[in-house]
């Protein structure tokens, strides 16, 4: 699916299509990428805000495409376990250590469970 994208998104829009091939991101999880993307039910570009608590110090803007997933998955009240599997496979295709995404994707399933899965409902 392609959205016709507003030409003050669309050099962010285009690097992170570029990201696919230089961190050669899986077909399967760019799919996820672009459903966040191109989804008519939030606006990434205005209620992305990054890694909530968590800044990725190594990529040029707060549009790291894991997060990206990552809060569409939690704005649309969907950020449950399945959600932090995805955050997490998302980070290893992006280069993130294990380590690293072991401890993100398991801080945002213990916040979830504890605390911002009953301010959705």
């Amino acid at each position: 699916m392609t959205m016709r994208i507003p030409a003050s998104r669309l050099s962010e829009y285009r690097r992170i299509l570029k990201s696919f091939d230089v961190f050669d991101v899986p077909a399967e999880l760019q799919e996820l990428i672009l459903e966040a993307l191109n989804s008519e039910s939030w606006d990434w570009f205005e209620d992305c805000d990054g890694c909530t608590c968590v800044s990725e110090m190594h990529w040029p803007t707060k549009y790291f495409p894991p997060c990206v997933r990552h809060d569409f998955d939690w704005i649309r009240g969907q950020g449950d376990l399945a959600a932090s599997k995805r955050f997490y496979a998302l980070q290893r295709a992006y280069g993130v250590p294990i380590w690293r995404a072991s401890l993100r994707a398991s801080a945002v399933t213990v916040f979830w469970y504890a605390w911002a899965r009953w301010l959705s409902r």
